[in-house]
């Protein structure tokens, strides 16, 4: 008999739509010109929500550091340039999503883990 595998499908459905919803709104503010402060928070939490889908998909706790989750997801996080404009933190946010959502099609390749 084949050992339980910790991967549930449809795990994480929740957070990953926060992420989506996260990113979709930065996207709107720097589209609107927006300032940076509202466009790193938005950034912020679509790939905080990130992590986190990927850590319950992966059995492991949430402790509340985004570095250190990417860190023990062995995913690198895309750096913003020196001097961060809203264009750059969003285009940072939306690479390291990518690299997560990758990290949980391997994990669970019959969901599409769009964003």
């Amino acid at each position: 008999m084949a050992a339980a595998s910790p991967i549930v499908p449809g795990l994480g459905a929740g957070r990953w739509e926060e992420c989506r919803n996260g990113l979709g709104i930065a996207r709107l503010l720097v589209s609107e010109r927006r300032p940076e402060p509202l466009v790193a928070t938005a950034c912020r939490m679509a790939v905080e929500s990130a992590c986190r889908t990927a850590l319950e998909q992966a059995g492991m706790t949430w402790s509340g550091d985004v570095d250190s989750a990417l860190d023990r997801l062995r995913i690198h996080r895309v750096a913003v340039d020196e001097a961060p404009t809203p264009r750059s933190m969003l285009l940072a946010a939306e690479e390291t999503v990518a690299l997560i959502a990758a990290w949980l099609r391997r994990q669970e390749p019959s969901r599409t883990w769009g964003f």
